[in-house]
C-alpha cells in the first residue's frame, strides 16, 4: 500500500509523524504539584552572602514532596527559587541548605573555602525549614550566623 502513495507525500507524511514525535514529546515539561514564587535575601551576620546557591528540598516526613527548588545568589544576596525550570517551589514544607564558597583563585581551586558555616550546607542540619504557601509571595530571608 505505500507503494502506491508518491515520493513527495510519503516524504511530507514523514516529516508530519517525525513533527508529532518531537513536539508532543517536548510541550509542558514536567508534571509539577503546585507551585508558588519564593525569594529572598541570605545574609551572614547581617552581610550579604554575594554568590552561591540556596535548595528548598521537599520535607517527605511533613507530607511534602516533589523535586528540590534552587536559586543562585546574586551580589547582594538576592535569590529566587525554581523548580524544573519553572518558577517557584513546590507548596508545603521543605528544609533548606546554603552552599556559598569563594572566588576561586585559578581553574585548579576547585572546591574554594566556605562562605557559610558547614552546617548550613546540609539540610539535615542547618535548621533552616520553612513552609511555601500557596497565593502568596513567600519572602523568605535567610539570616544566618557563624555561631
Amino acid at each position: 500500500m505505500l507503494s502506491k502513495i508518491p515520493t513527495q507525500s510519503m516524504l511530507y507524511l514523514l516529516c508530519g509523524v517525525m513533527a508529532c514525535v518531537v513536539f508532543g514529546s517536548c510541550g509542558g515539561g514536567p508534571d509539577l504539584p503546585p507551585l508558588a514564587p519564593v525569594s529572598g535575601t541570605v545574609t551572614l551576620d547581617g552581610k550579604p552572602i554575594p554568590r552561591g546557591t540556596v535548595q528548598f528540598s521537599p520535607d517527605n516526613s511533613k507530607g511534602t514532596r516533589g523535586a528540590p527548588a534552587v536559586g543562585r545568589i546574586d551580589s547582594e544576596g538576592r535569590y529566587t527559587l525554581k523548580t524544573a525550570g519553572e518558577d517557584g517551589a513546590i507548596v508545603g514544607f521543605h528544609k533548606v541548605r546554603i552552599e556559598a564558597r569563594r572566588e576561586p583563585r585559578n581553574e585548579m581551586d576547585t572546591m574554594p573555602p566556605s562562605l557559610v558555616p558547614e552546617r548550613y550546607m546540609n539540610p539535615d542540619t542547618s535548621g533552616l525549614t520553612f513552609e511555601v504557601k500557596a497565593g502568596e509571595e513567600n519572602k523568605i530571608d535567610l539570616p544566618l550566623t557563624l555561631r
